[in-house]
């Protein structure tokens, strides 16, 4: 089933490579150097879809905003752009730093495990030492990055103002734009759903100026059951973790 349950690498701006003034920029520029297609088919075995925002999957969706497609000379041309010059070891470097960080992960989710493995293989792929670490306890406040799952089919105000508003409850990575804050600020309090839709495009465009994550792919929620279950609704878009399943529980019958 399909699923608004979404997965990407956070960027943590407080602490560790990202937080420093050298990393301005470069969530933007490494997006590129992340293929998809191949994690989709991969990873998930082919049950998701290359991701592109959090808001993809439902009724606010903005289909224009820059998606970052796979292109790795685009995302070398990115980073040299912000300054960093490739060094003899092949690896970039700026001010006497290397390009280099951890992707963690969490051991017990064996998808987010094997996507920090890949994407670090890509990175390394356009000059980017970066390294999957796997962890038994993730340690948010000093982390470099980390595989991160969100989504909600929703209200999309239960995802958006509290993930990427300015030191919101569950802004993991430190993140932090003005203008997103002044935009999901008017989304949460309008009653007019065109102007809700309106805002949330906007949002969606606002964000692509400065990543938050680089998105990687919304992930098919995969279930198992008897065949004399009747009424369950397939059609149905879950939320985070498969959430909604049960939703018309009421309407199913055993044969």
């Amino acid at each position: 089933m399909k699923t608004a349950d979404y997965r990407g690498i956070l960027y943590n701006h407080n602490a560790g490579f990202f937080s420093m003034n050298i990393a301005k920029g470069l969530p933007n520029a490494l997006s590129y150097a992340i293929d998809r297609e191949s994690i989709v088919k991969s990873v998930l075995l082919g049950y998701g879809e290359s991701a592109y925002s959090p808001l993809q999957l439902g009724e606010y969706n903005n289909q224009d905003i820059e998606r970052f497609k796979y292109n790795k000379e685009k995302a070398k041309d990115e980073i040299e752009k912000l300054g960093w010059i490739m060094g003899k070891d092949g690896v970039y470097e700026k001010d006497g730093i290397d390009l280099e960080f951890e992707i963690t992960a969490s051991e017990d989710d064996a998808v987010r495990v094997d996507m920090a493995k890949v994407c670090a293989q890509q990175l390394r792929e356009i000059g980017v030492n970066a390294k999957a670490t796997i962890t038994t306890n993730l340690d948010w406040e000093n982390q470099d990055s980390t595989i991160i799952g969100w989504g909600s089919p929703f209200d999309p105000d239960d995802h958006t103002y509290k993930v990427f508003g300015t030191d919101k409850g569950s802004n993991l990575s430190g993140y932090s734009n003005e203008n997103v804050d002044r935009i999901l600020q008017s989304a949460r309090e309008t009653a007019d759903n065109d102007e809700k839709t309106k805002l949330y495009k906007d949002f969606q465009s606002e964000m692509t100026k400065d990543i938050p994550y680089t998105f990687i792919a919304y992930i098919n929620a995969v279930y198992v059951g008897k065949d004399n279950i009747e009424g369950l609704n397939t059609d149905k878009l879950l939320g985070h973790h498969g959430v909604g399943i049960f939703s018309n529980i009421v309407d199913w019958d055993i044969k």
